[in-house]
């Protein structure tokens, strides 16, 4: 509805995974190293925590790419993303994306499957990386059991299976990971790498916006350096929350035919996203 009038080719704040679209600041090369290292240093395991609308399952994605480009096809990515699914769910839905048929439903026999089929990687030297998306949804139990899939090693005591935890670290939203994994010293000992996400910086929120709308064809700077304190004021650096009221300001920006979105629009368009909330939440 507003392109043609901000002259972008494309909606520039979309919600959606477009790595065209990613900005990477200085902390996340930080974070996506530390996690690499887990993986390819075979540490047993990491954990990466932050907000939600942080930016988590882009950076599980840019692990993978890493992983499989210098993995040279010697490692297998398994996605969980159901975590509500018990221990015996995620065995079959790793079998299921290792393409393996008649996958077994009783427990005892899935183990032996999944067992037999890490063993067939380790023979040829391949590696297996689990990944599980929001785990802090997963139970206690469901953790306890998560632990036992780091027993299962190749004949010469290789670790073939390494683990990637994402969840939230926000007590506010509801469960945060790192507490349910202090309950299961077992699988937290494994896991040794812990990797917080930071929220983006003031100065970083600029930039982000900027490369953002530069990548849907906007040139100049649409927002004022104003508006853009304004937004980080209100999101606090999430990425997410920033799509949002950029998306929203550019709308009404548009509707009112403004030159540029300044901090008075911001700071409607924040007390109209808040009051919605306050609506919701009624």
């Amino acid at each position: 509805m507003y392109l043609d009038y901000w002259h972008l080719n494309e909606k520039p704040f979309e919600n959606v995974m477009d790595f065209r679209f990613l900005f990477a600041a200085s902390s996340h090369e930080e974070c996506l190293a530390r996690l690499s290292y887990a993986v390819m240093e075979k540490r047993g395991g990491a954990v990466l925590t932050g907000a939600a609308g942080i930016g988590k399952t882009t950076m599980r994605e840019l692990l993978f790419r890493r992983v499989r480009d210098e993995g040279e096809g010697k490692r297998h990515v398994c996605t969980i993303i159901h975590p509500l699914l018990d221990i015996a769910g995620i065995i079959q839905e790793c079998l299921y994306q290792f393409g393996v048929k008649d996958i077994a439903t009783a427990k005892p026999e899935l183990f032996r499957q999944f067992g037999a089929k890490m063993l067939d990687f380790g023979a040829k030297g391949e590696d297996i990386l689990l990944a599980i998306d929001d785990a802090h949804m997963m139970s206690v139990d469901a953790l306890q059991e998560l632990k036992l899939l780091f027993n299962l090693q190749d004949d010469h005591q290789r670790q073939i299976l390494t683990m990637v935890l994402v969840g939230e670290s926000d007590h506010s939203a509801g469960p945060a990971l790192l507490p349910k994994l202090a309950e299961v010293p077992g699988l937290r000992q494994r896991l040794s790498i812990v990797v917080p996400m930071p929220l983006l910086t003031q100065a970083e929120i600029g930039q982000y916006i900027q490369h953002r709308l530069k990548v849907a064809g906007g040139e100049g700077a649409v927002f004022t350096p104003a508006a853009v304190e304004e937004i980080h004021a209100f999101t606090q650096g999430n990425p997410r929350e920033t799509n949002n009221v950029c998306d929203l300001a550019l709308l009404i920006g548009f509707s009112e035919r403004l030159a540029r979105v300044d901090a008075e629009l911001v700071k409607r368009v924040v007390e109209d996203v808040s009051s919605q909330f306050k609506l919701e939440a009624r």
